[in-house]
């Protein structure tokens, strides 16, 4: 999960870049957690906190966002229908297929050991905001993608993962060539798992997540929390993520000495 929150500051600064190097410096003054970080932290505190129901935990999410603590250097950007969702007092399921279900789903992977359990609470995670089969597909998804990254540390396993929810994956080469801005679960997943699967570092990977023109926080999320479970991530780069994310959101820093597991 900390891989997620990393991923997402990482790569807050290259959304809407049209960026396509892959040499950038990971963090810069600008850096910031974005609203995938936040909706990772409180998703996060649901399983802290055992619960089954995770739509206060979503709600909470822009609350916290609108504190006068806030000192992050850019917004969360949230998007027009998640936003409209919880002026309403998160009412309802909302049928969207966004890849906002996928990243912020990380934590689910390491609170949980059982892969019927992962499924289960990723399904719970995502619908409230995102019912749409599509959006619940893409949080199972990448869950247990980052699960099976956890438990196996074989790029092999998440592989097949992405198989079994998509069919075959593309190549890294397809990726880079192909891949345009696209924001939702069917447009991201698939190719997050075969980056994740497919580089051999978490900066690897990452930085090829950021680098192909996309949404690069939320690619850098998604990438980052199942990437975290194969590979760590680097002590350098951990710190210096958690000093950002504490910096714009007292508290978020707590994250990082979340460990999970039942």
């Amino acid at each position: 999960m900390i891989g997620a929150i990393t991923g997402d500051i990482i790569g807050s600064v290259h959304e809407f870049a049209n960026n396509e190097r892959d040499d950038f410096p990971l963090f810069v003054e600008r850096s910031s957690p974005t609203d995938d970080s936040l909706l990772t932290w409180t998703v996060a505190e649901a399983c802290r906190d055992r619960a089954q129901n995770y739509r206060p935990y979503l709600v909470k999410a822009v609350q916290i966002a609108s504190r006068p603590t806030n000192r992050a250097r850019l917004g969360p950007a949230w998007g027009a229908g998640f936003s409209s969702w919880v002026a309403g007092g998160g009412k309802g399921n909302r049928e969207s297929y966004g890849n906002g279900a996928a990243m912020r789903v990380s934590p689910v992977a390491w609170f949980h050991h059982d892969e019927a359990e992962v499924l289960r609470q990723a399904e719970l995670s995502a619908l409230p905001s995102h019912a749409h089969p599509e959006g619940v597909k893409g949080a199972q998804c990448t869950a247990l993608a980052a699960w099976v990254a956890r438990m196996t540390k074989d790029p092999e396993a998440v592989r097949k993962v992405g198989e079994r929810f998509y069919g075959a994956l593309p190549s890294l080469d397809e990726i880079r060539k192909n891949h345009r801005y696209n924001e939702t679960c069917q447009g991201c997943v698939p190719e997050c798992v075969a980056i994740a699967a497919g580089t051999r570092s978490f900066e690897e990977a990452v930085r090829f997540a950021c680098s192909i023109r996309g949404d690069a926080d939320t690619l850098g999320a998604i990438v980052g929390g199942i990437s975290e479970g194969l590979w760590g991530v680097p002590k350098d780069i951990s710190e210096s993520a958690r000093a950002i994310a504490e910096h714009a959101y007292p508290g978020m820093g707590e994250v990082w000495e979340w460990g999970g597991g039942e």
